[in-house]
């Protein structure tokens, strides 16, 4: 991929709903604490996600592959699982959130002819652009970037006349929440840094993208709110350009969700092998579109979005392992499952949620913080015990 391909990628990856969504959850921190944190907080996140595509270029596997230097084959199918679960559960999440944009706008228009509409196009933009980097995906990434300046520009100067904003939002779980977003992407990432031309292809290129996409749909979001929008949903319905608006989520959510499915089906090469990428792209799209149409499964969108957060939570010790593993030693790919790593990562899964459950500083450092220490104590317990003739 060139380095141009790549940018875009991200930043297509990035212009999404739930971005502009998160973005107006930080709102009771004010305009310019916002912007602060959101700022940070994505350099963070950004970071852990630039390391994963570092790795995978530098090994020449996709992510998921990278995991198995770590955790075995049979770790590394677990990963999988867990990362093929999250993935369905956000291509779902973005259409259902997309589908209820549009019917905001078109009120007469049922709910699940967008739904099928979104998951047909997407299903097709995945099996045309399988290994992303078309001309067709670049030109709609900046054709997308553009109709977002009147998203951000209207937005400025929006009145609802009716503001219901929340004040349990503080400093750390905004930095958590901005921190959360390019982390969600990182066991994603490595899937398409490994095919670029060059390093700063593979690691420069995805950090730009989406840190500045991302960033600036969290903006969009924090303008909306505190200019008195309740929500995007509301903002889009009222807005004079609704229209524009209307494709803009529509494109938005062919540009994230078709990376997403390329690489559900990466994923899912773990566990059935497949010389045709585009087989198992059939069959999650097809599986997606399923539970989009036919489920009501808007009504259970909090529900599931809970569920992805708990799933994410996962993969920041599972990640931070693969770093520290990469940085430290040359591990062999073996057969076996390490249960040494998965008990770190069981650790690191628990800490993450006691952080979370009892406002700890930011969970996702502290995470990181825990893995670290106990992936030192117990490198240091298993060395002596090979030194006095362990396993």
């Amino acid at each position: 991929m060139t380095k141009s391909a790549m940018f875009l990628l991200w930043v297509g990856a990035a212009i999404s709903v739930s971005e502009i969504f998160t973005g107006g959850l930080l709102a009771p921190l004010g305009f310019v604490q916002g912007i602060i944190v959101i700022i940070v907080g994505h350099l963070i996140g950004t970071m852990f996600f630039a390391c994963g595509a570092y790795i995978s270029y530098n090994r020449k596997v996709n992510a998921m592959d990278s995991v198995v230097f770590s955790f075995g084959k049979n770790g590394g199918k677990l990963v999988a699982l867990c990362n093929l679960i999250q993935l369905v559960g956000w291509i779902i999440i973005l259409v259902v959130q997309a589908g209820g944009a549009i019917v905001a706008v078109f009120p007469n228009l049922p709910f699940w002819t967008a739904a099928l509409t979104l998951s047909v196009i997407q299903i097709i933009w995945a099996l045309i652009f399988g290994s992303p980097g078309g001309k067709i995906n670049d030109i709609a990434v900046v054709l997308l970037a553009g109709l977002c300046v009147f998203f951000l520009v209207e937005s400025a100067g929006y009145t609802s006349g009716s503001v219901n904003i929340s004040d349990n939002m503080g400093v750390m779980l905004g930095m958590e929440l901005s921190i959360a977003m390019p982390v969600s992407w990182l066991p994603l990432v490595g899937d398409y840094s490994c095919k670029a031309n060059d390093k700063k292809c593979a690691v420069l290129m995805p950090f730009l993208g989406y840190f500045l996409g991302s960033c600036f749909m969290y903006f969009i979001g924090l303008s909306i709110v505190i200019s008195g929008g309740n929500d995007i949903f509301t903002f889009i319905a009222s807005s004079k350009f609704r229209y524009i608006a209307c494709g803009i989520v529509f494109l938005s959510t062919i540009t994230t969700n078709f990376v997403a499915i390329y690489s559900a089906a990466v994923s899912s090469t773990q566990w059935i092998k497949s010389r045709n990428i585009r087989i198992p792209i059939m069959v999650i799209g097809l599986l997606t579109l399923f539970v989009c149409v036919f489920f009501p499964v808007n009504r259970f969108e909090l529900i599931l979005e809970n569920f992805l957060t708990s799933i994410t939570m996962v993969f920041v010790p599972i990640f931070v392992l693969v770093f520290l593993e990469y940085f430290t030693k040359k591990p062999k790919i073996n057969k076996s499952i390490s249960w040494r790593i998965l008990t770190i990562v069981l650790i690191g899964i628990v800490g993450n949620w006691l952080f979370n459950r009892y406002n700890i500083f930011v969970p996702t450092l502290m995470t990181a913080l825990l893995v670290f220490v106990v992936y030192i104590i117990a490198g240091r317990a298993y060395g002596k015990r090979l030194l006095r003739g362990g396993l």
